[in-house]
């Protein structure tokens, strides 16, 4: 019984002792983990070991502003993005998501300078093509948007949001064709893309193409996409 006892204690020890000995990196390690679990809170707890351990550690803020953002405390993540990219210039992610943080707060100017930054550092990486037309399409520049957009595509084929976005742009310009096909495309890549059917629906009806417009307007429905039902009653009686 006692020898049992003894065994308890070591393993109990070792615990403890590896508990206090884990680097910043384990730790930062257990957190991506614990997140990958859906285990936001236990997550924390691992990114805050991370950082007392070191205090200058430019990822583990970027994942402690993952954590934030996913939580809705887009304020907290912004500090978090923003403390991460002081600390390291270079953090493409933290970069790229302090954009992402700035952009949900729909400010879109002070999101230039960090997105920049981010295609700067990762000139092959399609999200921030991806991200800097979204911010540029919402600061009315329209051609420069589209350019991303297709740099984007040209970088990863099967960028749904690239592709819609780009749809829209050329929605607004009266460019129905081109809309079309972009729109056309993002359901061969996502079949359930119920918005995309939605959009085809109004290039369709705005081209005079009632037929096609109502089906994709019921697709759209079939899909619950807001907006689809009453485009059904309105439109296609």
């Amino acid at each position: 019984m006692r020898l049992a006892n003894y065994v308890i204690l070591i393993i109990i020890s070792n615990i403890l002792y590896l508990g206090c000995s884990s680097s910043s990196e384990s730790w930062y390690e257990e957190a991506k983990a614990r997140m990958k679990k859906g285990d936001l809170i236990t997550a924390r707890e691992a990114i805050e070991k991370a950082l007392e351990k070191n205090p200058g550690y430019s990822e583990a803020y970027n994942l402690r502003g993952v954590i934030n953002f996913q939580e809705k405390k887009i304020e907290e993540a912004i500090l978090d993005y923003q403390k991460s990219v002081d600390l390291k210039p270079s953090n493409y992610l933290g970069q790229l998501n302090l954009a992402a943080a700035l952009m949900e707060k729909n400010a879109w100017n002070d999101a230039v300078n960090p997105i920049e930054k981010a295609v700067k550092i990762a000139p092959d990486s399609s999200a921030g093509y991806l991200q800097r037309g979204i911010i540029r399409a919402a600061l009315h520049q329209i051609d420069l948007s589209k350019q991303d957009f297709k740099t984007c595509i040209k970088l990863n084929p099967k960028e749904i949001n690239a592709f819609y976005n780009r749809g829209n742009l050329y929605f607004q310009e009266g460019k129905l064709d081109s809309a079309i096909l972009d729109f056309e495309q993002t359901i061969s890549l996502n079949s359930e893309y119920g918005k995309s059917y939605y959009a085809l629906g109004l290039s369709y009806y705005k081209k005079n193409n009632f037929e096609k417009s109502c089906l994709a307007f019921n697709q759209a429905n079939k899909l619950n996409y807001p907006g689809a039902k009453d485009a059904l009653k309105n439109l296609c009686k």
